[in-house]
Formats: structure tokens, sequence, C-alpha cells
């Protein structure tokens, strides 16, 4: 019997009998699937906890939600999950989403359809576009990082949003950009030039991670362990029979119509804590660029939220 059963069993005998609601806030992302999917299921009613999932236009709307309390947990990237605490204890990284595993990076640099970079090693000196302070900020950096390139070799310009830097990219308005899926794979299909994919690294180095407010973790655990089961169950679905679920996994992922027979779905990592060697090098990186200060492991991870496992 697979583990998430023994303790669904658990959460169901020891679960309140009226929980109140899990809020979660969600992007229409490929990384929410298992969420909706779960929803639809009726995952979440039958371990036992009320589950309101709230789509948010952009990251930054969620975050709002999340820091005014309005949303009880959300998923988001590391990055985005540090340079929102910045130490205040306002919340905790509870489980991986996505990226235990290279193959699983969704951020690619793109060369432009006129532009004459042909090679990673042609981008020395050359401005990519990316959205600073942010995952795609600090994937580009170790990217490029990892193939030799220095400091000043390294260099970016600050295109926040990402539909105007991808029509910047394809009207070659600027020489190289970094793009997440599936918006890389619709500049390619319109000429751009695949020049390196963190799915290349030897290392993950994009993650995306569910966060929950401290308060909620603190005070509603059987509850926010609970939701993992449910959400453990649908996991278990789409990895199974992943072409089963990909109506749910275009719609949801919002994956464009000539994308939608061939795009890959990934396969989602169980429900587990955030590995301390994929926190260090995110800390280290804000850290080093006095964005965040040098936070612990233990201060922003919660390594317990699946205590009833125990």
């Amino acid at each position: 019997m697979h583990r998430l059963f023994p303790l669904l069993l658990l959460v169901l005998i020891t679960a309140p009998l009226h929980a109140s609601v899990l809020k979660i806030g969600t992007l229409h992302i490929e990384d929410a699937v298992p969420l909706f999917l779960a929803e639809r299921e009726g995952f979440f009613g039958e371990a036992g906890v009320p589950v309101e999932l709230i789509p948010f236009q952009s990251a930054l709307e969620r975050d709002s939600a999340l820091t005014a309390g309005a949303i009880d947990g959300a998923i988001t990237d590391p990055v985005g999950a540090l340079l929102l605490d910045q130490g205040r204890g306002l919340l905790r990284i509870t489980a991986l989403c996505l990226g235990a595993t290279p193959a699983e990076g969704p951020f690619a640099i793109l060369a432009a359809p006129k532009s004459s970079l042909r090679t990673v090693d042609d981008l020395k000196g050359v401005e990519v576009a990316v959205s600073r302070a942010t995952i795609i900020d600090y994937v580009t950096d170790r990217l490029l990082a990892e193939r030799g390139f220095t400091p000043a070799e390294r260099r970016t310009i600050d295109i926040k949003k990402m539909p105007i830097r991808l029509q910047m990219l394809l009207g070659s308005q600027v020489q190289a950009a970094t793009l997440p899926e599936p918006l890389a794979a619709i500049a390619m299909g319109r000429g751009a030039r695949l020049l390196v994919s963190d799915a290349d690294s030897t290392t993950s180095l994009s993650q995306t991670v569910f966060v929950f407010r401290r308060p909620v973790l603190d005070e509603r655990k059987g509850e926010v362990a609970a939701f993992f089961v449910a959400y453990g169950r649908a996991v278990l679905l789409i990895n199974t029979e992943p072409e089963r679920y990909r109506p749910l996994f275009v719609d949801k992922g919002r994956i464009p119509a000539d994308l939608s027979a061939t795009y890959p779905i990934p396969a989602y990592p169980e429900p587990a804590p955030f590995p301390r060697e994929l926190y260090a090098p995110v800390i280290d990186w804000l850290a080093e660029r006095r964005l965040s200060p040098p936070l612990a492991y233990e201060q922003l991870v919660d390594r317990d939220f699946l205590a009833r496992d125990e």
C-alpha cells in the first residue's frame, strides 16, 4: 500500500468535524494542475479538509493576498518566497511542487529570430532580458555561471512583464531573453533559437514550492496534512496516467492549442519537504545581492507539515 493511504486514514480519524476552508492561491500554470484535479475528484473533501482554490492573474496579486492574510497558502517559487518573507516570519516553505530534477526545469534563454547569436557562448557581454530579482534572474545567472561566464560577462536588462519580453524578443528589440514554458516553446515556434535551458543543467536550478502562512501551520497543522494527502493522491493519478489528464493539463496550464497534443506533461514529485540542497544556493544568491538577509534553512522551511506520518 502506498505510504499516503495510511496517512489518509489517520487524517480522517483525527481531522476536525467542521474544518474551516483552506484558501490556496494559484496561477494558471502547469505546476497547479494536481490541485485542480484534487478539487475535481473530491479528494480534499474525502481527506476532511474543505479547500478553495483562488486564481490570480499575477504573482504580485497572489503575494499581496498572502501578505494580507486573504489566502492561507499558495504555489510560488523559493526566490519569491524569500523575497516576500525577508525574515519577518510571514510564511514557511512546506513542500516542493515541481523542480526535483533538472528535467522539470521550465526556463530557457533564447536568441531573437534576427539575432546573430548561435551558441550560449555568444551571450558573453550580451544583455539578456529578464525580470530582475526573480526566479528568472536567478536561473539566468546560474545557467551562465555554470558555463564559465564571469560576473562581468553576465549582463541582463530588466523587462518585467513576460508578454512584453516575448514580443520584444520576437521583434528583435532585444538580442536574447529568458522565458518560462510554454512561452519559450511559443517563441521557438516563431523563429527564436534555443541557446540553453535549465533542463540541460546537471542540478535543478528552478523549482516551485508550496508556502503557508505561519499562523496556519501553527494552528491548523492537521488540515494542512490532510491537504497534502489529497494533493498527493492527485499527483499519483497524473503520474500513473498522464495522457488521461492531458485535457485538464492543457486547460489549467494554459497550453496553446498548437502545442496541446505534444507538450510534455511533467512527473510531479510526491509531497515532501523542500530539500536543504535546493534552498542553500537560492538564499546565497539573494544574500550576495543584498536582496534578502542570510536566513537559515530552519527559519523558512517547515519539515513537519506531514507530522501525522511519523
